[in-house]
């Protein structure tokens, strides 16, 4: 057995059973008026939606509980909770916060958000790793739950992506070497395109101003600009998968040696990061699953254990997100 380290010691998800295909009527505009082929958010075949009645917590409670039951854990043996609910119902608290009460964490278990889509349960892993490297925790659950169907415009090609879905690990100390340990991690980032991907409601002037408000805003969704969508290839297809490399470098990790886990936005960035990363083995679930936003790796990395399981000792999650920067994070274990 190896010394004890932080490791994932259990994994969960969840997502909706009621799915959207292609040819849902949400998409009848979009179809109108998007010209055939110009969409670069591609690969989709059904996407798991949220019903009425179903919110966020429908989804991260069961995640959460499974990664619990994975671990062998009660919620009492947490000492935090990090992670997100994205979109919250309320700008502040998140919604995560909601989970820390119906999952009856004990009072001393601390609610730490991160919001930073996309890489959230990245950031999560890596903060919980340090806090109990530095004894700051012993057992650390994190979350992170997505429910962007509600939150599209149905007249923006980003919209077609959109599903919902939450997944959730238990971070603690382990001599177990057959669990994920985190060795290291890598970011690049160009914030030149800040502004260009952006969730925020859309303003309405109210004549005349009541209580002293001139606006009134809508619920908030998720905007891409013409800037955004030039990121979207520019970056995301060829500067992103450069904070992988330089992790393997450093480690001296050939990308014929990893399993790759990254963020499902589009096939079109699938097909870029085979071309420049070659790994041994991409798992994702983007036809069935669609783009669950900030759960995707999440949901993946808990979902392969039963279904794609994945074939070599080191992991890299590779997350995307809009401000924009890349995140990876370099996992290791010892399958024997």
């Amino acid at each position: 057995m190896s010394d004890p380290a932080p490791r994932i010691l259990g994994l969960g998800y969840a997502v909706p059973p009621t799915l959207r295909g292609n040819d849902d009527p949400i998409f009848g505009w979009l179809k109108a008026h998007l010209p055939e082929g110009s969409n670069p958010f591609q690969g989709y075949t059904t996407r798991v939606v949220l019903a009425p009645g179903e919110d966020l917590m429908t989804l991260m409670v069961p995640a959460a509980l499974d990664a619990l039951q994975a671990a062998n854990l009660q919620p009492s043996d947490i000492d935090m909770l990090i992670g997100i609910a994205s979109v919250s119902p309320y700008a502040s608290p998140n919604e995560l916060s909601h989970l820390h009460q119906l999952l009856r964490l004990p009072p001393h278990a601390w609610v730490m958000p991160l919001n930073n889509e996309f890489s959230n349960f990245n950031a999560s892993l890596v903060c919980a790793d340090a806090l109990i490297r530095a004894g700051r925790a012993k057992h650390i659950l994190v979350v992170v739950g997505g429910n962007w169907t509600r939150h599209v415009s149905y007249r923006t090609p980003q919209s077609v992506s959109a599903a919902d879905g939450a997944g959730a690990a238990v971070v603690g100390l382990s001599s177990d070497p057959t669990l994920w340990q985190l060795v290291d991690q890598q970011t690049v980032a160009d914030t030149s395109f800040f502004g260009s991907m952006y969730m925020q409601g859309e303003r309405y002037t109210q004549y005349p101003p009541q209580g002293g408000h001139e606006w009134l805003w809508s619920d908030p969704f998720f905007q891409i600009t013409a800037e955004g969508m030039r990121g979207f290839g520019a970056f995301g297809g060829q500067i992103a998968p450069t904070a992988v490399l330089e992790l393997l470098a450093r480690h001296e990790i050939p990308p014929s040696a990893v399993t790759l886990i990254g963020h499902q936005a589009s096939t079109v960035l699938f097909d870029m990061w085979r071309t420049v990363l070659q790994p041994a083995q991409m798992i994702e679930t983007i036809q069935n699953f669609a783009n669950m936003t900030v759960a995707n790796i999440a949901v993946n990395l808990a979902w392969s254990v039963e279904h794609d399981p994945i074939t070599q000792d080191n992991l890299v999650l590779f997350a995307l997100a809009c401000d924009m920067h890349a995140n990876a994070v370099l996992l290791r274990r010892n399958s024997g």
